[in-house]
């Protein structure tokens, strides 16, 4: 099978998770060679541009990329977002008003930066919001809040663990924002095939991720759960799994 377009999650699959960390030596290669051969390689991942940045330029990439959990699609050649999805305004409201019930933190995402909602906004409707997230929120309680916030209408939740795994995080977005939406878009426009797609991720928030390539890729570090759908179970991303999975399946 050839396959013309690579989509990879950066955090605990493209990199070892935290921002000072760029891609392997391996990787990268892997990556270079990857692209040579004229397979689009572009990110699919819930980092904003101004946390992929670093890892776009040291990569050279040149496919679009999916950011922020969907909301976006980055396009590095250009330099410029070639779509942007709003969270609805009926459901801003309603966002607002759970987390304050509930005393739970919340923030936003504007287009470009993060910003921790204080207290004395929490009860007011801001204007176009890409994005809300919920951080530190304990694991005990973070599958019911997954649960109640899907019942509000047009949106999107994904659930993932804080980079120390002791937290659960929430982020919501508007409901045709996922990785898969995103995926989609970018296939779309690169005028490929679901089937000549492979998606590489390792966490909770990446089943839209598979779910949208012909070839599902979970890391050696992935959740179980995505694991289970998973069509090649590829090394963990100390052990260069992203690379392992280029050489296999792309430039052999």
């Amino acid at each position: 099978m050839k396959y013309k377009a690579l989509f990879i999650d950066v955090d605990d699959t493209l990199v070892i998770h935290g921002l000072e960390y760029l891609p392997s030596k391996r990787v990268s290669q892997a990556v270079a060679q990857c692209t040579k051969k004229g397979v689009a390689v572009c990110l699919a991942t819930s980092r904003p541009l101004y946390a992929a940045i670093n890892i776009i330029a040291h990569l050279n990439m040149k496919g679009l990329c999916i950011l922020n959990g969907g909301t976006q699609i980055y396009d590095p050649i250009n330099k410029r977002m070639v779509r942007e999805l709003y969270i609805p305004k009926g459901a801003i409201s309603k966002l607002l008003a759970y987390a304050r019930k509930h005393h739970l933190k919340i923030g936003i995402f504007d287009g470009e930066n993060n910003i921790d909602l204080p207290k004395h906004l929490i009860s007011k409707e801001t204007g176009r919001i890409i994005g809300f997230y919920l951080p530190e929120i304990a694991l005990s309680r973070v599958d019911k809040v997954e649960k109640d916030l899907e019942d509000i209408m047009d949106v999107a939740i994904h659930k993932m663990l804080s980079w120390d795994k002791k937290y659960g995080w929430i982020d919501v977005t508007n409901g045709k924002a996922t990785k898969l939406h995103g995926i989609l878009e970018v296939a779309k426009r690169l005028s490929i095939e679901p089937h000549e797609m492979i998606g590489i991720g390792d966490g909770y928030n990446d089943f839209p991720l598979l779910m949208a390539c012909g070839l599902k890729i979970a890391m050696g570090n992935a959740v179980p759960e995505l694991k289970a759908i998973a069509d090649f179970i590829a090394p963990s991303v100390e052990e260069d799994g992203v690379a392992t999975v280029i050489e296999k399946f792309i430039l052999s």
